[in-house]
């Protein structure tokens, strides 16, 4: 029988708990999320955290793969929200789980401008500031030559880094461009990332799954929406195939690296050389130290 632990956790196991490190996936119970947590489970992990926004379909979910000899945990996770992620983190702790895997899966792209509580753009804040302040806020937490993954996008070709991005994200937003902008600064941000635990033997890289069949492509429009499910999802990649290079970045013995269902290359050398690569990681301290202070008070 499953049983709950707290309000924001849910578990049911087939084996013993251990101490064994956890495998965490954000937006586990998406179409890439739920593939990623099929690969994990055929590939004999013990533990592995879904970390969700939507409780109900997190559990939906456990009971569908109860058969699976694997622990899986639902914990809420809301990447809208900055004390989300420092409540996640500090169930984590409270647990006293070490972490082996983060597969910073979950993403949004919103077709019109929302802000959140915290005052960003809800995809800059989703996709990039509460992504990168979870990963920070449980560095403490990973194992030694654990691993990091951060799922970026091609629209990051289409975007350009600026000194004003939470501004423009909020007064100029546009689907793609704002999307495409908080995929470019987080792979700025991993590529410093792996340098910085290199040492550690944790290696982070990011994942470009390309287009895939999920709801992030729905537009919202019923006519568009209807001719792209009759003419262009049939061609694009299925979850399953969004989920494999993640599952081959997290398998990697190399680090820094972007993988795509068939290549993996380097974070290009030539984002040290903007100008500007140090902003990503200049809101992340930022964040970190915001939130790092009122978990403290």
């Amino acid at each position: 029988m499953g049983a709950i632990n707290n309000k924001n956790t849910f578990t049911r196991s087939h084996q013993p708990m251990n101490n064994n490190p956890v495998h965490i996936v954000t937006g586990a119970t998406g179409g890439i999320g739920s593939a990623i947590v099929d690969r994990l489970i055929e590939s004999g992990v013990s533990h592995i955290v879904l970390a969700c926004r939507n409780q109900d379909r997190a559990k939906a979910m456990i009971d569908r793969l109860s058969p699976c000899n694997v622990t899986l945990t639902a914990m809420q996770l809301d990447l809208e929200s900055f004390d989300s992620v420092i409540n996640f983190v500090m169930s984590i702790r409270e647990r006293d789980m070490a972490v082996d895997t983060i597969f910073n899966n979950a993403g949004t792209m919103p077709g019109t401008m929302k802000l959140t509580a915290d005052g960003y753009e809800s995809a800059t804040q989703t996709n990039f500031l509460s992504t990168a302040l979870l990963t920070q806020m449980l560095l403490p937490r990973i194992v030694n030559g654990g691993a990091i993954v951060f799922t970026t996008s091609m629209t990051r070709h289409i975007a350009k880094l600026r000194t004003d991005w939470k501004q423009h994200a909020i007064t100029h937003h546009h689907r793609f461009t704002t999307y495409g902008r908080s995929k470019l600064m987080l792979t700025h941000y991993a590529l410093d990332l792996a340098c910085e635990l290199a040492p550690r033997g944790i290696r982070v890289n990011c994942s470009d799954p390309g287009i895939v069949d999920s709801g992030i492509i729905t537009l919202g429009n019923p006519v568009v929406d209807k001719l792209s499910d009759k003419f262009f999802r049939p061609l694009i990649s299925t979850p399953a195939q969004g989920a494999a290079p993640a599952i081959n970045a997290a398998n990697s013995q190399l680090t820094g690296q972007i993988f795509t269902l068939n290549h993996c290359t380097p974070i290009p050398e030539s984002y040290l050389r903007d100008p500007l690569h140090s902003i990503a990681s200049e809101a992340v301290n930022d964040a970190l130290a915001i939130s790092t202070s009122e978990a403290m008070q």
